[in-house]
């Protein structure tokens, strides 16, 4: 009796420590906020999409040599107001989450990686949020930077570094000493929608002389898609069909991007 008895406690104490576990496992694992949908920007009552715009823009903290960068290079803009988007260069960071609402922004959560798809060129980023990363020697400076996140409670901070030069951020220009750190938080309003609040905290001694700050907000575009929008793809057919018409009329297939470009600014 008593060895049967000791077999039972045994066994009672085995499952006893084995639901501990389990609770630890369970524990360590938290559910962390899902940002994961398409977004858009959040009007609170009153607010209009284009609210500001044709306002001027706020002055900005400025160095010395971070105005003359930023003189210089509104010079460089010509009649046009040349901007990158207008030659299918992705806006990178910071103007991608700046911009982010106006056209759809898409979130796609994994324990890993944080994937942001804007809807202009299908523009990428990829926040890393686990494990695994790119060694610094590794990574190559890019318009986006590399975005490596961890969780502070139930907001995912954001730290970006590795930034190629960025004269052409089209709100906030920055050098490719600038760091960004972003907060993304999960909420509701009055009214209960969710929304996706968004902060971010910019330093660049080139540029500024303090910080630049920004917050966003974005609300579910229900039902919402990110469509297809990239202007290479028009180059590219331009170039198939000027060809094919030389082709057609015995002529050497001679046409290059360069002549497609010519056509285009002729139309302007």
């Amino acid at each position: 009796m008593s060895e049967r008895f000791s077999l039972a406690r045994l066994s009672m104490v085995a499952s006893v420590t084995l639901l501990a576990v389990c609770g630890q496992g369970l524990a360590a694992e938290r559910a962390y906020p899902d940002f994961t949908g398409v977004w858009t920007v959040y009007l609170a009552p009153g607010e209009t999409l284009f609210g500001s715009f044709g306002r001027p823009p706020p002055a900005q903290p400025f160095t010395p040599e971070g105005q003359r960068r930023f003189d210089e290079y509104r010079k460089l803009l010509g009649r046009e107001n040349a901007n990158p988007g207008a030659y299918c260069v992705d806006y990178g960071m910071p103007t991608m989450m700046e911009q982010a609402g106006g056209y759809p922004v898409e979130f796609i959560q994994k324990p890993e990686q944080l994937t942001i798809i804007y809807e202009v060129e299908g523009e990428t980023r990829r926040i890393y949020t686990g494990d695994r990363h790119l060694p610094p020697d590794k990574r190559l400076p890019s318009r986006q930077g590399y975005s490596e996140g961890h969780w502070d409670g139930d907001v995912l901070v954001v730290e970006t570094s590795d930034l190629t030069d960025g004269e052409d951020q089209i709100q906030h220009p920055r050098s490719d000493q600038a760091r960004i750190v972003e907060r993304f938080s999960l909420g509701k309003d009055a009214k209960g929608t969710k929304v996706l609040s968004y902060e971010m905290i910019m330093t660049d001694p080139v540029y500024y002389t303090e910080p630049i700050k920004v917050q966003r907000k974005w609300a579910p575009l229900e039902n919402g898609f990110i469509i297809p929008y990239r202007c290479p793809d028009e180059f590219w057919v331009d170039l198939l069909r000027m060809r094919r018409a030389q082709l057609k009329a015995g002529k050497p297939v001679d046409v290059r991007m360069s002549d497609v470009y010519k056509a285009h600014e002729a139309k302007e």
